[in-house]
C-alpha cells in the first residue's frame, strides 16, 4: 500500500487502524496521517477532538495514484484541533493548501559532545535507492583521510551487496542495536545526510546534532534550516562539496571543535523535553488539555 520498495518495515497496518479506533480516548495525539485516520474517525463519530503531527504531506503530489493520499491528508488535517509538522519547510507546504500548523522539531538527548572523535562520518537511515547511496560512496572516495559508515538496514539485502563491490571504501553496517548506533554516535565526528525533496529534518541529522556531530547536508533536505552554514554545519550541493567539507574539517581540529561547541546551544533546544513542553504549550493553547 505504501513505500513498496522500502519492504515490510514501510507498510501501513490499516487492519489495525481501522478496528482500534474505538480504543483511544481524549486527549489524544496522532503520528502521521494514517494514523490520523482513527482521530479523524473519533471526531466524526464520537465528538473527540484530536492533534496530529505530520511528519510529510502528500498534497504536493501529481497524478491519479495519488488520489487517495492526497485525499487522506486532507479530510485529517480538516478535522484536526491543531496540526504540528517537523519543519518550516513542512509548515510553507500546508500552508499553500490552506492548512495553518505549528512547528516543532523532532526531540533527541543531548549527550556531552566534548569526547574524543575519531574522523568518521557517520550517515544513518533505512537504505535503498530512494537514498541515493551511491552519493555516500562518492564521498568516502574523495576522502584524504577517515571513513564513513553506513548504518542501518537495507530495504533489499542484493542492493547492499551490490553497493558494497561498487564502494568498498565505505563500512555498511546493516541492521544496529541501539546501543550499537550509539557507539558510532560517541565515536564519529560528522553526521552526514543527502536528500531529495525531503522537506523533514531527518532523525538521523537530530540525533548527530544532539551527539556533538557536525552536520552536512544538501540543498534538498528540511534540515537545512537548523544549520547555520559555516558556523555549526554545512549545506551542501553535491557529494564533491561535502567531501570537500569533510576533509577541511578533518585536516583542521580546531574549527571541527569549535563548530561542535555551536552546536550545544542547538542540541539543548532539540531536547525532548523542549518538544514535549511545546506541544504541552500548544494543546492548552486549543483548549485539549
Amino acid at each position: 500500500m505504501y513505500a513498496k520498495g522500502r519492504g515490510k518495515e514501510a507498510t501501513v497496518d490499516l487492519d489495525l487502524i481501522l478496528t482500534k479506533w474505538l480504543k483511544v480516548s481524549p486527549p489524544a495525539l496522532y503520528h502521521d496521517q494514517f494514523a490520523g485516520i482513527m482521530g479523524y474517525l473519533n471526531k466524526v463519530f464520537r465528538g473527540q477532538d484530536y492533534a496530529l503531527y505530520l511528519h510529510e504531506t502528500n498534497l504536493r503530489a501529481k497524478g491519479v495514484k495519488w488520489y487517495f493520499p492526497r485525499l487522506l491528508d486532507r479530510e485529517v488535517m480538516s478535522k484536526a484541533k491543531v496540526v504540528f509538522t517537523n519543519s518550516k519547510e513542512n509548515q510553507k507546504v500546508l500552508a499553500e493548501y490552506g492548512f495553518s500548523s505549528v512547528v516543532v522539531y523532532p526531540g533527541c538527548y543531548p549527550r556531552d559532545g566534548k569526547k574524543e572523535r575519531e574522523p568518521i562520518v557517520l550517515a544513518v537511515s533505512m537504505w535503498d535507492k530512494g537514498r541515493f547511496p551511491e552519493w555516500y560512496g562518492e564521498v568516502a572516495k574523495r576522502l584524504k583521510r577517515g571513513k564513513l559508515i553506513m548504518a542501518g538496514s537495507w530495504a533489499v539485502k542484493e542492493e547492499k551487496e551490490r553497493f558494497k563491490k561498487e564502494y568498498p571504501q565505505v563500512a555498511v553496517t546493516g541492521r544496529l542495536s541501539e546501543e550499537k548506533l550509539q557507539e558510532l554516535y560517541d565515536r564519529a565526528s560528522i553526521v552526514l545526510r543527502f536528500g531529495f525533496n525531503e522537506l523533514g529534518p531527518g532523525m538521523g541529522i537530530i540525533e548527530g546534532i544532539c551527539n556533538g556531530l557536525i552536520p552536512i547536508v544538501n540543498e534538498g533536505l528540511g534540515s537545512k534550516e537548523l544549520i547555520v552554514n559555516d558556523v555549526n554545519g554545512y549545506v551542501v550541493k553535491d557529494y564533491e562539496e561535502a567531501a570537500e567539507k569533510i576533509n577541511y574539517l578533518f585536516e583542521n581540529d580546531d574549527r571541527l571543535n569549535k563548530m561542535r561547541e555551536e552546536l550545544r546551544s542547538l542540541a539543548d533546544d532539540l531536547s525532548w523535553d523542549n518538544h514535549a513542553r511545546k506541544i504541552r504549550e500548544e494543546l492548552e493553547k486549543v483548549g485539549m488539555l
